[in-house]
C-alpha cells in the first residue's frame, strides 16, 4: 500500500521542485531547468525502495511511469508559469486554463535538442535505478 501513495508525492515533489528551480533560476526558455530530469528518475527510483516496492521489473516500470509524470507535470507547471507572468494570471489558475495544443507548441519551442537528449536519458535510468 505504501508504494501507491510514494509514486504521487515523488511526481508532484519532483514538479514542485522543477518549478521551484525554474522561477527561482530565471534561465532561458521553457526547457532550461531539464537538467533535473535525471535527479527525478533518482529521485522516483529512491521513493519507490524506500516504500518497499518489490524488486522486479514492476517497480522499474513505475519509476519510469513516475519518472515520465513528474517530467510532464514539471514541463506543464513551467509553461503554465510562463504564461501567468505574461497575461497576469496567478499560476494555479493558468495551470488549469493552460490547453495541450499551447502547452506542446511552447515546449517544443522553448527547448533544445540537448534539452530533450537529457529528459530521453531519464526514463531508462530510472528503470536502471528502480529494478
Amino acid at each position: 500500500m505504501l508504494p501507491a501513495f510514494a509514486l504521487p508525492v515523488a511526481v508532484l515533489g519532483a514538479a514542485a521542485l522543477w518549478l521551484g528551480l525554474r522561477l527561482v533560476l530565471r534561465g532561458p526558455g521553457v526547457g532550461w531547468c531539464v537538467w533535473v530530469a535525471p535527479l527525478i528518475a533518482l529521485d522516483v527510483a529512491f521513493m519507490l525502495r524506500l516504500a518497499a516496492a518489490p524488486a522486479g521489473r514492476l517497480r522499474a516500470g513505475l519509476a519510469v511511469l513516475g519518472t515520465a509524470a513528474a517530467i510532464a507535470f514539471g514541463y506543464w507547471t513551467v509553461v503554465a508559469a510562463e504564461m501567468a507572468a505574461l497575461i497576469g494570471l496567478t499560476i494555479p489558475e493558468s495551470i488549469q486554463r493552460l490547453g495541450p495544443s499551447l502547452f506542446w507548441t511552447l515546449v517544443e519551442r522553448g527547448t533544445s535538442a540537448w534539452e530533450m537528449a537529457l529528459v530521453v536519458t531519464a526514463l531508462p535510468l530510472a528503470w536502471w535505478l528502480a529494478r
